[in-house]
């Protein structure tokens, strides 16, 4: 159960750090076009994520997906496409979320600061 937890979120922090994150914007900034056009798609690289991170991580801790033994290639893939699912919703949300931090919403536009000058 845990796996349905770690690897969703680990896979839309890779693909945003692949892609968005302005931390790693020195990398994702000189991607060939190829490159780039594949690691914007969420699904696309979603999927290999997913795949290495279970033949890695899943592996090495023992992360059952639902019943699928962690060590074996048939689990490497449904995580894979299970990642082409949940990769995108879960970066949506994070963007969504980060979108919402980083800004300041002015209760009143009409409301400005500068000084009325009524001597």
């Amino acid at each position: 159960m845990t796996a349905l937890i770690i690897y969703p979120l680990l896979t839309a922090a890779l693909y945003y750090l692949g892609s968005r994150a302005t931390i790693t914007s020195w990398l994702w900034s000189r991607y060939p076009s190829g490159l780039a056009k594949f690691f914007d798609c969420s699904a696309c690289s979603g999927f290999w994520w997913g795949f290495v991170l279970s033949v890695t991580l899943g592996y090495y801790y023992e992360l059952d997906l639902v019943g699928l033994p962690a060590q074996s290639w048939p689990t490497f893939i449904v995580v894979g496409l299970c990642s082409i699912v949940w990769t995108p919703i879960v970066a949506a949300l994070m963007q969504r979320g980060l979108d919402t931090l980083g800004t300041i919403e002015i209760a009143d536009p009409d409301h400005h600061t500068e000084m009325s000058d009524n001597g």
